[in-house]
């Protein structure tokens, strides 16, 4: 795909730099740290504003105070290594990734001098005398030799000529797309096991002269396994759009009264496994994330402990605020988790039992699915268990302000 920016016609350049944007901003922490640094206008996307800002602030030339500020939030920010060069292949500008990830870029010197690639600095002083970008494959310095994907965007900021170089590591896109395919595979397999399982007892129902206490088996069985591939595609469509960056994250909740609730609406699952539930949630605790949210990490952590932990385990639920964070612990004193399962347990469809998971109705993206929200809110969440005397869930979830 060619595109032309000599003239820069403003949504050209726009839509130009949104199709890069949308391809490098794929975590939700991502887009949640930039969001708060670039504050889009109402209705404006997160790409959107940032194809505005880089190419409206790359043309100003210091022209507006508080357009260049913002501009240097955004390269501060900004999730790839981006460079700016002026007509004669200076380093103008770079983000903070730049900087750190590179070994010797500088403002205000060469390209070559810079990041020492021939390829690189041939490639964009074709790009800016044609004004047409440009991709490349180049090996820099990066702790060592990396292998990084080039996008040259050349164009005209008044009677000058500048060019925007942004990096993407081919590791990183290698490891994306293996991880993509890896997760395509292990979904078809989760829904295509119950599937199965759902077919060959509709085949059997077919036999007029089933028993019917044998039919009744089988209806039970179809409906728990159709509950079980709802919540599976749930669970899926819910980590895609934390993932995208669809999923808000805007909202406060205070923690007791919503574990009050919780802990009524698991009344069922709670007596069925004859646990005793302990709430050591304070009163005025409340936390920088929406309810919809945290109600997802409880309920997950809850349920994995009621499940999971052995019958007539004891469940504590405690939370106590440390600096600007409230620390969540989901503790019981069940069978616990071997140490070789448990830096897994975080991992999308990882299973420590995987027959007593189905056979109570796991997906195996709980924990996965907490990891996300609790990431995405800037909190971090952990583990820790020892076989026969129980497991410990701690989360850090940022304290409304």
């Amino acid at each position: 795909m060619t595109y032309y920016l000599v003239f820069l016609p403003p949504l050209a350049a726009l839509i130009l730099v949104i199709a890069l944007a949308v391809g490098v901003i794929r975590s939700a922490r991502q887009r949640t740290r930039l969001e708060k640094v670039i504050r889009p206008n109402p209705g404006e996307t997160l790409e959107g504003a940032i194809g505005r800002l880089l190419l409206s602030a790359a043309q100003a030339e210091g022209e507006s105070a508080e357009l260049t500020s913002s501009f240097e939030q955004l390269m501060a920010n900004f999730p790839l290594p981006v460079l700016l060069l002026d007509e004669d292949l200076v380093i103008t500008n770079l983000s903070h990734r730049a900087e750190t990830e590179l070994d010797q870029p500088r403002r205000e010197r060469s390209l070559m001098e810079g990041l020492e690639s021939n390829e690189l600095e041939l490639a964009a002083r074709d790009a800016i005398h044609s004004l047409k970008p440009a991709e490349i494959t180049v090996r820099l310095y990066a702790a060592g030799r990396r292998t990084y994907h080039a996008r040259l965007i050349p164009f005209r900021a008044g009677q000058k000529r500048r060019c925007l170089i942004f990096l993407q590591s081919a590791a990183a896109t290698v490891e994306f797309g293996e991880l993509r395919s890896q997760f395509a595979a292990t979904v078809s397999h989760e829904l295509r096991t119950p599937l199965a399982g759902i077919r060959a007892m509709v085949e059997t129902l077919k036999d007029p002269e089933i028993p019917s206490e044998d039919r009744e088996r089988f209806l039970e069985k179809i409906d728990r396994e159709t509950n079980r591939l709802g919540q599976l595609v749930d669970d899926i469509l819910f980590l895609s759009s934390l993932e995208s960056g669809a999923a808000s994250l805007e909202g406060v909740t205070e923690l007791r009264p919503l574990l009050d609730s919780l802990l009524e609406k698991l009344a069922p699952i709670t007596t069925r496994f004859e646990a005793k539930i302990k709430n050591g949630v304070p009163d005025g605790l409340t936390v920088n994330l929406p309810e919809r949210m945290v109600s997802t990490i409880i309920s997950n952590l809850l349920e994995n402990a009621i499940k999971y932990s052995g019958r007539g385990s004891h469940v504590e639920v405690i939370a106590v605020p440390e600096g600007s964070f409230a620390k969540l612990h989901v503790k019981d004193d069940g069978i616990g988790i071997d140490a070789e399962h448990l830096p897994h347990i975080f991992e999308r469809f990882y299973r420590v039992d995987k027959s007593r998971s189905r056979r109570l109705g796991g997906t195996g993206l709980g924990l996965s699915i907490v990891k996300h929200v609790v990431e995405s809110a800037g909190g971090t969440v952990s583990a820790k268990s020892r076989e026969g005397f129980g497991t410990e869930i701690t989360v850090m979830l940022p304290l409304a302000s």
